[in-house]
């Protein structure tokens, strides 16, 4: 064949015939590497958009659980707005403390009992909630009680250990946050009378702490320690030199006397095992306990606050003298404590209270005993004058809504 071929074509034309054979071949090679890469580049693209199209639907997806969640978020938040003013509670001041309907109403349903009483007639929560700002600033360095290893009997009321001791219930008036001052005033009082066997307790002074403890507010309320530290530095004179009288506040119209009680030392209790040897050892022990809205109606009963009752935000202190259980049949049943408030006698029980055990009022958790070891008398000592307070209300809150809600 290639002979024949030869004899066709010269030399000259052979040799452009294999140059143009040889370039055709590269052609066909470059383009079949061509198909190749644009096939594998293709495939490569393929890939990518189907990634990228998973990706978009996951997003999708995403979007539409965000729109979802966002939603149901949206109309929980309408739904409890509109709750909201449509259960709307009443100002403050426009509330009652007296409800006959809502007295009426808690006695078909609860054992202890409520009642009117004189200290509360009229009142408004809004005036209630001013009474409540009485605190004890902190423990720090607090000299802690020292107690024996006596074991408190069942039941014990101070009235029946020192009838003769015991002052009848103050009233701290409805427009002034005394609290602090006469439970410690009155405690010191009877504490002297037992410490030094006395025929009976002579009142002491809580106007003294009111107008010349300068540390704390009068009638706007005061911390425990503060009068504390004025009482067992300065001591105080008795009610009958320097009588209760809200409206004043300066320092002013003591008595000319040299005859003041302090105590020796104060000391803190801690539970309830504390605070009982220290009562029926030596008399009444001061504390403070937060108060329930269904408390201001008190009047029998082992109380025991209702579920979702409001709270106020400051506390009150009291005067704790003993403590009891109820008893059924053979069956044991609630502990209590046994308080004396400052409401007057037509609050409570003639101005006691019985007050269940367990409820986290505070008053049973921490104690402060005076320790008068026998009768002190100081030279007669008028702290100076105090500038006249200003007349604008205390910053106390309630738990529950206030009245701009």
């Amino acid at each position: 064949m290639s002979k024949n071929i030869s004899k066709v074509f010269s030399e000259d034309q052979l040799k452009e015939r294999e140059i143009s054979k040889s370039k055709k071949e590269e052609e066909s090679k470059k383009r079949r590497e061509e198909l190749t890469e644009n096939r594998a580049r293709g495939e490569e693209n393929r890939k990518r958009a189907e990634e990228a199209l998973e990706k978009n639907k996951k997003k999708k997806n995403s979007n539409y659980g965000y729109q979802i969640m966002f939603g149901l978020l949206g109309a929980l938040v309408i739904y409890i707005i509109a709750m909201a003013f449509m259960n709307q509670a009443p100002a403050l001041h426009k509330v009652s403390v007296i409800d006959e309907t809502k007295i009426e109403d808690h006695n078909s349903n609860f054992q202890w009992k409520q009642g009117p009483s004189a200290f509360f007639e009229g009142q408004t929560l809004a005036d209630a909630k001013k009474l409540f700002v009485s605190e004890f600033s902190n423990h720090n360095n607090l000299q802690r009680c020292h107690l024996d290893d006596t074991i408190p009997p069942e039941h014990f009321h101070y009235k029946e250990q020192w009838p003769h001791c015991v002052l009848p219930v103050q009233d701290t008036g409805k427009t002034c946050a005394a609290s602090y001052a006469f439970a410690l005033s009155s405690a010191l009082a009877e504490r002297k009378c037992i410490s030094n066997s006395e025929e009976h307790a002579t009142p002491l002074s809580a106007q003294e702490l009111l107008s010349c403890d300068v540390v704390n507010n009068g009638c706007k309320g005061g911390f425990l320690n503060n009068s504390l530290d004025y009482i067992r530095s300065k001591g105080l004179v008795t009610e009958e030199c320097y009588p209760f009288k809200q409206e004043l506040t300066k320092c002013e119209g003591i008595c000319n006397t040299s005859e003041r009680t302090r105590f020796d030392s104060y000391c803190l209790l801690y539970g309830e095992d504390e605070i009982k040897k220290e009562i029926m050892k030596n008399g009444p022990v001061v504390s403070t306990m937060q108060i329930y809205v269904d408390f201001l109606n008190y009047k029998s009963g082992i109380y025991q606050k209702g579920d979702e009752i409001a709270r106020f935000s400051g506390k009150h202190a009291i005067k704790i003298v003993g403590w009891g259980v109820e008893t059924e049949g053979d069956q044991i049943g609630t502990k209590y404590w046994i308080i004396q408030n400052n409401w007057g006698s037509t609050w409570g029980d003639e101005g006691y209270a019985k007050i269940a055990f367990g409820q986290d009022l505070f008053f049973d958790q921490f104690g402060y005993a005076m320790r008068v070891s026998k009768e002190r008398t100081v030279e007669t000592i008028i702290p100076e004058p105090v500038a006249e307070e200003s007349a604008d209300e205390p910053n106390v809150n309630l738990d529950l809504e206030d009245e701009k809600k």
